[in-house]
């Protein structure tokens, strides 16, 4: 069992590894760090100043919620996952491009390279916010995407070119360190070559494996669907399953028409640090149903999400909105927090 807190935008994660049975320490973030609370208060400084004071006198701000939810389903229940609740879809999406400028900022100072993993969806199209920073280490960056339509290049349902139009091209990021996939329809074909292209990669620029020789990235990006899939991980499917040794490091999936390839559930699981996003109140049941809901069928098939748990030695961290939060069950005293945070706000 995990007893889980949310963090500010700044300082290290607080997770439940470092909080075994007591409650993790929160720190506070600035109002103006999130676009929603900043731009309720932006119109008059006195009430921003009195939303900031009630913040303080919480010993939290009004810009991130906290929650403390106890995990109670999913392989394991592990030490090593959090739970950060926060106000809007626009500060799950600040959120999200901090941390990936936070981890590339670590990674490339400590061994010169970042490898990021991006899926499509709604967690791609927060990434657009990257494209402002100043500080993003670009052209130390490795990008893949977690999963990719098999379409032509340029085409609008392509992961790669809506990458390009939300920030790739407005921050100048050097195209050769973008895996993109050939552009065939052929998703065996085209799994494979993505494949090899990760491993040619992770051997060139020194990425760290696991026991089992994945290839770990530095920050895996995941969103979840309403029932509870991700990247191209459906609910019933056998690639949903497939977590041997040996396993495939990207699988096509023929779900959908076109057909589509995805990491595996290993490479999701191996990055040193797994996020989790999802917004709205549609993900709400599933939000629970991966975090506390287990299964009564014993299917590990049955709900993707679920099975995301960081390896040894990783960290797992799950984002979301208070409407896509809405049916956790949390602690009374979290309650309180949550309800205190709603009404400074609407001061």
């Amino acid at each position: 069992m995990s007893l889980l807190a949310s963090k500010s935008s700044s300082g290290a994660l607080c997770s439940s590894r470092h909080a075994r049975g007591r409650v993790a320490a929160f720190r506070p973030a600035s109002v103006a760090a999130y676009p929603a609370a900043a731009g309720q208060a932006r119109h008059s400084s006195q009430q921003q100043s009195a939303v900031a004071a009630a913040g303080r006198r919480r010993g939290v701000s009004c810009g991130a919620l906290i929650s403390y939810v106890e995990v109670t389903a999913g392989d394991e229940q592990p030490d090593d996952l959090a739970v950060e609740v926060h106000p809007s879809e626009a500060a799950v999406g600040a959120r999200i491009c901090e941390m990936v400028v936070n981890a590339a900022t670590a990674a490339v100072a400590e061994r010169g390279a970042f490898f990021l993993a991006v899926p499509g969806g709604s967690v791609l199209k927060m990434c657009a916010g990257l494209a402002a920073s100043r500080t993003m280490p670009w052209e130390r960056t490795f990008l893949f995407y977690v999963n990719h339509k098999c379409v032509p290049l340029g085409d609008k349902a392509s992961t790669h070119q809506k990458a390009l139009d939300l920030f790739l091209t407005r921050a100048g990021v050097p195209l050769g360190n973008v895996a993109a996939l050939t552009g065939s329809d052929n998703a065996v074909k085209e799994a494979q070559e993505y494949e090899s292209k990760l491993r040619q990669l992770a051997v060139q620029r020194n990425m760290t494996f696991t026991e089992g020789l994945v290839p770990r990235f530095d920050l895996m990006l995941l969103g979840m669907g309403a029932d509870g899939h991700v990247g191209s991980l459906y609910p019933g499917r056998k690639e949903t399953g497939m977590d041997a040794p040996g396993t495939p490091l990207v699988l096509p999936v023929d779900k959908k028409s076109p057909a589509s390839i995805t990491l595996s559930l290993p490479v999701m699981c191996a990055a040193k640090q797994v996020v989790v996003a999802m917004t709205g109140a549609s993900k709400a049941d599933a939000v629970a149903a991966a975090l506390q809901n287990p299964s009564a069928s014993g299917d590990r098939t049955e709900m993707p999400a679920r099975r995301v748990r960081a390896v040894e030695g990783g960290s797992c961290v799950w984002l979301m909105d208070a409407p896509a939060a809405g049916k956790l069950t949390i602690a009374t005293g979290a309650r309180s927090l949550l309800a205190a945070d709603h009404a400074a706000r609407a001061l």
